[in-house]
This record gives structure tokens, C-alpha cells and sequence, in this order.
């Protein structure tokens, strides 16, 4: 069994990861409405962090013991994305740690764990990227039904950087790696963005002209709530950060809050759409067949937590009543999807079904 379990050991495992450390992010952005706001952020994050340390075992296991199964999937168009999950959840770890300062972790300690957390993941983010990039560009032939949203991910993975990014700036601002952060932070925005629209023009297209894909694959659709989300809130946080670093006056600051607001509504506007599209798609698929559970099921949390956090900085950066019952509706949501995601993802765990070889292994027309 266990050999099984780690010969099969999907990429994608650590969107779990992902998925539990935004949620610890959405409590904090609505801690002002929520009652033990404190502990269910300690919860979460509890959990994240065992989750990623568990999943890190059979994960490298795999890389010494199958190097070529490793090879196969990094190299597959359906499942090479997923491997930025394990980037990603190092850097949404670091933002929801430093959401959640732990009382036993002196302050010079902490934001060095942060800034671990956010370098490494940067340092991932980007290389997988650049790696995924050239294996798609070698392939002899890529077929546009290969295409899904979880082509997204390699752009959102550097979209969050930063998220995390700005509040390290911020906090070295004194300080040349206060200029450093700031200026790969930026970098990183333009990376994501750019590829963010690319891709996503790239699949739109492939689903107006092409059949859905397989019904396990179907919760990927949600993934496109996610980038204009994250630029949400990393836009809205950036005039401080700007500020802080580079000294800008009051009224240079007053301006540039403004024009990230006006941008931060317009993109959390598509966020709103894309997720009522994706909801309305997902009811039509699930109301003719029933949707299978697959570990995909957790490209359903993580979008939804992403725009619940955008929702509740927007909230807080223009105090519209209008964003804190919204944030609070998709945060009733996130639990929910993310509770039943978890207790599937256990059960599946526990009897072995998670584990069986990935369905793009097998003879079977996408």
C-alpha cells in the first residue's frame, strides 16, 4: 500500500495546502465579524501545516524512487501544472503565518520564517514556470483539448508572490531588502499578469470550440476566479507599500489609493463573474451526471478563498456594506466547500482510492 501510495502520488495534492491557508486568510479579513476569529485561525493554519508536512514525505519519496513517473507528469499537459502547488502552498503558508503571529516565535525568528517561506516559493514559482513554459513549447504536438484552467496555475502561482511580497517590504522598508522585495514583488506582478491574460484567452478559447473536459476536471473551471482576485488585493495593499519604501508624500499616496481601488473593483467585478459562471457551468454538469470527487475538487476552495479575501480588503479599503455581505456569503461557502472537500479528501485517503494511477495515465480520449 504504501508503495502504491507514493508511486501514484499526484502533483496537485498540495492544493489542499493552498486551499487551508487562504481560508486562515479569509478569517482574518473578516475577523471583525467573526467570533474566536483567533482560534480558527490557529486551526486552520494547524492543519495546513501538517498537512504540508505529511504530504512532503511520499511527495520527495517520489522524486527518488520514480524519477521517471515524476518526469511523465511534470512533462503532461493536464497534470505539469499541479506541481506549483507545492511552490504556491510555501508562500500561502507564509501569508497566512504572517496573519497569525504565533506568541512563541520571538519577532526576528518569525519574519525570517516569512521571508524563508516567501523566497523559496518565489524561487519554485518561477522555475517551474520557466520549465513548464519550454517542456509545452518542445512538445511535437499539443492537442487544444489538453488545454483546462488548471493552466492558470503557473500564472496565479506568481501572482501570489507579492501578496506575501508587500507585506515583507513593508516590514524591511527601513532597510535595503525593503527595496529588493518591492522591486521582485513587482516584477512577478508583471509575470503573472501578462500570463494570466495570455493563458486564459488561450483555454477560453478552447472551451467556446471544443467539448468541456473529463467531469473530474471540471471544479478547474473555478480557477479562473482567482488571478483578478489576487491582483485585487495586491494592488490595493501596494500604495502603502510604495509609501513606505520609496517615501512617497501624502498626496502622491492619496492618488494612487484611488487608482488602485477604481482597478481592485474592476477586476473583483470579473472575479464576481467568472465564479457565477463557473457555479452556473458546475450546477448543468453535476444536474446531468453526478460530479465525481477528485482531489480537483479542491480547485474549488481555493478560488472562492481567494475572492473572499479580495472581497474583504476591498470592504475594509472603502467600507461599502455592499463587500462585507458579499465576503461574508463566500465565506459561508468556503467552509462549507472546504469542510466537505477536506472530509472527502480523508476518506478517500483512508481507503486507498486517491492513490489509484492517474486517469491521463490511462488509454483514455481526452
Amino acid at each position: 500500500m504504501r508503495q502504491k501510495i507514493v508511486e501514484h502520488f499526484a502533483p496537485g495534492w498540495f492544493a489542499s495546502v493552498m486551499s487551508t491557508a487562504v481560508t486562515v486568510v479569509a478569517v482574518y479579513a473578516f475577523r471583525s465579524i467573526l467570533p474566536f476569529a483567533w482560534g480558527l485561525q490557529l486551526m486552520f493554519l494547524g492543519i495546513a501545516v501538517v498537512l504540508f508536512v505529511a504530504l512532503l514525505i511520499p511527495w520527495s519519496l517520489r522524486w527518488l524512487r520514480y524519477p521517471d513517473a515524476v518526469r511523465r507528469d511534470i512533462s503532461h499537459p493536464i497534470a505539469g501544472p499541479f506541481f506549483s502547488t507545492l511552490p504556491i502552498s510555501l508562500v500561502v503558508l507564509g501569508i497566512a503565518l504572517e496573519k497569525t503571529p504565533l506568541p512563541f516565535l520571538p519577532e526576528a525568528v518569525f519574519w525570517n520564517v516569512v521571508l524563508a517561506l516567501w523566497a523559496l516559493g518565489a524561487i519554485g514559482i518561477v522555475g517551474l514556470a520557466l520549465y513548464l513554459i519550454n517542456v509545452f513549447f518542445h512538445q511535437p504536438e499539443m492537442k487544444w483539448e489538453q488545454s483546462t484552467f488548471g493552466w492558470l496555475i503557473p500564472p496565479v502561482s506568481a501572482l501570489i508572490v507579492p501578496i506575501l511580497g508587500n507585506a515583507l517590504a513593508l516590514h524591511f522598508a527601513d532597510r535595503p531588502l525593503g527595496w529588493t522585495i518591492l522591486l521582485i514583488s513587482l516584477m512577478f506582478l508583471g509575470i503573472g499578469g501578462l500570463l494570466f491574460l495570455m493563458v486564459m484567452g488561450m483555454v477560453f478559447i478552447r472551451y467556446v470550440f471544443y467539448a468541456l473536459p473529463p467531469m473530474h476536471l471540471t471544479p478547474t473551471l473555478w480557477v479562473g476566479a482567482a488571478p483578478t482576485s489576487i491582483l485585487t488585493i495586491a494592488l490595493l495593499r501596494l500604495p502603502a507599500v510604495l509609501q513606505a519604501v520609496m517615501g512617497l508624500d501624502e498626496a502622491t499616496t492619496a492618488v494612487l489609493n484611488v487608482l488602485a481601488q477604481t482597478a481592485g473593483v474592476a477586476l473583483w467585478g470579473f472575479g464576481v463573474f467568472w465564479l457565477l459562471l463557473a457555479v452556473w457551468i458546475t450546477g448543468e454538469i453535476h444536474r446531468r451526471t453526478r460530479l465525481p470527487f477528485a482531489l480537483s475538487w479542491w480547485a474549488f476552495v481555493f478560488p472562492l478563498g481567494a475572492f473572499t479575501v479580495a472581497t474583504g480588503v476591498l470592504y475594509q479599503s472603502l467600507s461599502f456594506p455592499v463587500f462585507l455581505w458579499i465576503g461574508a456569503l463566500g465565506l459561508v461557502g468556503l467552509f462549507v466547500l472546504w469542510g466537505v472537500t477536506f472530509v472527502r479528501t480523508l476518506y478517500g485517503a483512508w481507503r486507498g482510492t486517491l492513490f489509484a494511477p492517474p486517469i491521463h495515465h490511462q488509454k483514455e480520449a481526452l
